[in-house]
């Protein structure tokens, strides 16, 4: 894992789980931590976050791919889980798209929601597309 290194940083922004989560610490990412994050923390249940620690794990059988449209996006920056691995599931899913975007950690979809609900779409297209039998790209 990376570390945890801000693209923006603020020292003076927020409490330090907010600037322990964020790699870009704006006014507005305060403004999302505050409506969207930490209400969500409060509710978490602990115990149940621990047990499924203890056995997370993504495995796919050896010789197994997924032929369909896939979307894998990881912020470069993220320091919970990474991005380099990521790229070893091109091989489980050859009808992938990879997006590893910069200027964002494991809170991408707040740091980067633009750049993901484009290629969200893009997916959505690919999905209804492969769905209905048509060629891509048309």
């Amino acid at each position: 894992m990376p570390a945890h290194v801000p693209v923006i940083a603020d020292n003076a922004l927020g409490d330090a789980e907010f600037r322990d989560y964020f790699v870009v610490q704006t006014p507005a990412m305060l403004a999302r931590y505050e409506q969207f994050v930490a209400p969500a923390a409060a509710l978490v249940d602990a115990a149940a976050m621990e047990r499924i620690g203890q056995r997370w794990e993504l495995t796919t059988p050896a010789g197994e791919t997924c032929a369909g449209p896939v979307l894998l996006v990881a912020g470069r920056q993220d320091a919970t889980v990474g991005w380099a691995a990521t790229v070893e599931l091109l091989e489980v899913y050859p009808g992938a798209t990879l997006a590893v975007l910069d200027g964002a950690g494991h809170a991408l979809p707040h740091e980067q929601p633009g750049v993901l609900a484009a290629l969200v779409q893009d997916w959505l297209r690919r999905v209804a597309t492969a769905r209905s039998g048509d060629p891509p790209g048309r």
